[in-house]
């Protein structure tokens, strides 16, 4: 059963009417909720400078990005 590949399931989640200015904040909670999981984030313009965010993951990868430990600070690691 080793040749046997385990293919998860891709699931899509929607965000639809939000205006221009709050697309970067639907955006970062995406990407807080679903971290590492995330294959794909897409966004279109619906009507009256309203938009729609999607967002597909892989169902079982979810990780949720800790806001208390960002990235490494610059410099760090060379050298």
């Amino acid at each position: 059963m080793q040749d046997e590949k385990i293919n998860p399931a891709v699931t899509t989640e929607k965000i639809e009417g939000i205006p221009r200015f709050l697309i970067e904040n639907a955006i970062e909670a995406l990407i807080r909720k679903h971290g590492d999981a995330i294959l794909q984030i897409q966004v279109d313009r619906e009507f009256h400078h309203r938009y729609t965010v999607k967002v597909e993951t892989l169902t079982g990868l979810s990780v949720t990005v800790n806001p208390e430990s960002p990235g490494p600070e610059e410099g760090d690691g060379h050298g």
